[in-house]
């Protein structure tokens, strides 16, 4: 199983939960009963909503049980559930089905969404937040390196784990199947310390698979400092000293 590191994740957790507040802030419910946090982490998005509706009863699920050992320590009070949402079936309904950054690890997401909407009741909401950094300076410097010949025979799997898509994908989708729909992106500024945080970030989300596959020490080092190379001038040190980080994200919040 492919494992995740709570604590590097949570290195930036300011950063992290961010888009997580701003989908929450267009959430128009005003006392969701009950709420679904798919992919809830170490409990971090999972919190911001307990803060919106203290007096909610909210599931949080994740299949990482390294991810759900963090949230179960950090949140005892919580609900938590160590599970996979392709093959989880709950028995019960929601008012909201809440999922910040977690859709485009899932290959078959028209699958998923069609099983998640049916799990919201009438008038219920689907609000979501996905990564949209498939053209960012350093997924396209990941990509181009994962093609060299000395890394493509043990990197070739780990560029399938990510799957983007964009806003007509999600669009076509939910304008099918729900009775309202607003879709948005927002392009977050992250202020890094230094060059060597590009990779501190990428490597608790969108690089994991890549590093897990190379395993060893030495590869690892190797790898992204090759890596750090090709992206280092797309993200210019500023006046002081801190880089920024462009991160581009796309939120749709659904009405059934």
């Amino acid at each position: 199983m492919s494992q995740w590191d709570p604590d590097l994740y949570l290195r930036f957790q300011q950063e992290r939960t961010q888009p997580a507040l701003d989908l929450v802030n267009r959430i128009d419910l005003c006392e969701p009963g009950r709420i679904l946090d798919v992919g809830c982490g170490p409990g971090n998005s999972t919190a911001v909503l307990r803060s919106k509706w203290p007096h909610a009863y909210i599931v949080g699920v994740d299949s990482s049980p390294e991810m759900i050992r963090k949230a179960r320590a950090d949140y005892p009070s919580g609900t938590w559930v160590r599970n996979d949402i392709e093959v989880w079936k709950p028995d019960e309904e929601f008012e909201l089905v809440f999922s910040n950054a977690v859709l485009q690890w899932i290959p078959d997401q028209d699958a998923v969404i069609g099983k998640l909407l049916d799990l919201i009741r009438p008038g219920g909401m689907f609000a979501v937040q996905v990564p949209l950094t498939h053209d960012s300076p350093m997924h396209l410097a990941l990509v181009e390196l994962t093609k060299d010949p000395r890394w493509r025979p043990r990197l070739a799997a780990a560029c399938a784990k990510l799957n983007y898509r964009d806003y007509s994908y999600y669009y076509n989708i939910l304008t099918e199947t729900t009775r309202d729909l607003r879709i948005w992106e927002t392009l977050y500024y992250h202020r890094l310390d230094s060059h060597d945080d590009l990779i501190e970030w990428y490597s608790g989300t969108g690089l994991r698979p890549y590093l897990e596959a190379l395993s060893d020490a030495d590869s690892i080092a190797r790898f992204t400092s090759e890596l750090l190379e090709r992206v280092q001038a797309d993200y210019k040190e500023e006046r002081d000293g801190k880089v920024l980080f462009p991160f581009n994200r796309l939120f749709f919040v659904a009405t059934r």
